[in-house]
């Protein structure tokens, strides 16, 4: 099978690395500099004491058609829409896999004129190094969940037996994304705000009493999920990810834009909208986006 995978950061890599070592794997970058690097060393996963080196293809975005059995997109969500007339040009039969955090992305993707198209949560840590190496940091698995159409050639992944990288099936793919998203809501602004790492977000009472008060807030939005996910899962997530740096702290640290919008900004305009009263949660918006116009150049 030709899996072909969209987005040469950390994400992409950790696919187009594990992935590789089973099936035809293409990797589609921005930049020319990443296919030079990417088609000469192939993909480096570094895990624990060991490592492993794929050889992938790699062709640059916009430059080639994109040819696969299989597509996954692993963009930021703030990059899906510049890809949309790229995707378009993909054969409809083709399924399409979107692993981007948040939910603003759903209704754009029902949109899509593909028959089967899936969204993913991933629990892995990555810490990308350069254009061709990565860290593997934290294990977890990569859930999967129909948003539209049926299985299909998807159902190859859940056979793979890769212990280290492997795939479940979910059944509500709104329920998938949206436990992502408490975890996502309660660690990723307060670890760029308090520059720390996830677990130092539970030991810290300060911190930690913040995330409480998050996770009432996002309660309010979302009242079906109580009894989906608890406050306890995501302390768990903390610990399990101690000294993981979320990528929102790794976005403010290099100055770059953050997913701010499609992680808070989306509840806000729901809070707005249904009219709840959410003080905590703007507060920690209006700081991760002072800190992002700082490290921008203001």
């Amino acid at each position: 099978m030709k899996i072909g995978i969209v987005g040469g950061g950390a994400i992409g890599l950790l696919f187009a690395g594990w992935l590789g070592q089973t099936f035809d794997v293409t990797l589609w970058v921005r930049r020319k500099s990443q296919v030079e690097n990417l088609s000469l060393k192939g993909v480096t996963i570094h895990r624990g004491n060991s490592s492993f080196t794929t050889k992938i293809h790699s062709e640059l975005v916009m430059e080639s058609p994109l040819e696969c059995d299989l597509m996954i997109v692993a963009v930021k969500e703030y990059d899906l829409k510049p890809l949309e007339s790229m995707l378009e040009l993909i054969d409809p039969q083709i399924p399409l896999i979107f692993l981007q955090n948040g939910i603003g992305h759903l209704e754009w993707c029902r949109s899509l004129p593909h028959h089967n198209v899936f969204a993913g949560s991933v629990e892995h840590g990555a810490l990308k190094e350069n254009d061709h190496t990565l860290h593997h940091i934290g294990e977890g698995k990569t859930n999967l969940a129909i948003i539209k159409g049926e299985w299909g050639l998807v159902e190859t992944l859940f056979s793979l037996s890769i212990p280290a990288f492997p795939f479940s099936f979910k059944q509500d793919f709104e329920e998938m994304l949206l436990t992502k998203l408490f975890a996502n809501v309660l660690i990723n602004p307060l670890t760029a705000i308090a520059r720390v790492p996830n677990g130092r977000l539970v030991e810290n009472p300060h911190f930690h009493q913040i995330q409480r008060e998050l996770f009432q807030e996002l309660l309010l939005l979302f009242p079906h999920m109580k009894g989906v996910i608890s406050f306890e899962g995501v302390e768990r997530i903390c610990m399990n990810t101690y000294q993981n740096r979320s990528s929102m702290l790794k976005d403010v640290e290099s100055g770059k834009k953050t997913e701010l919008e499609s992680i808070l900004g989306i509840l806000l305009a729901k809070a707005d909208k249904d009219h709840h009263f959410v003080p905590i949660m703007k507060v920690i918006y209006r700081l991760v986006k002072g800190i992002e116009r700082e490290g921008m150049g203001g």
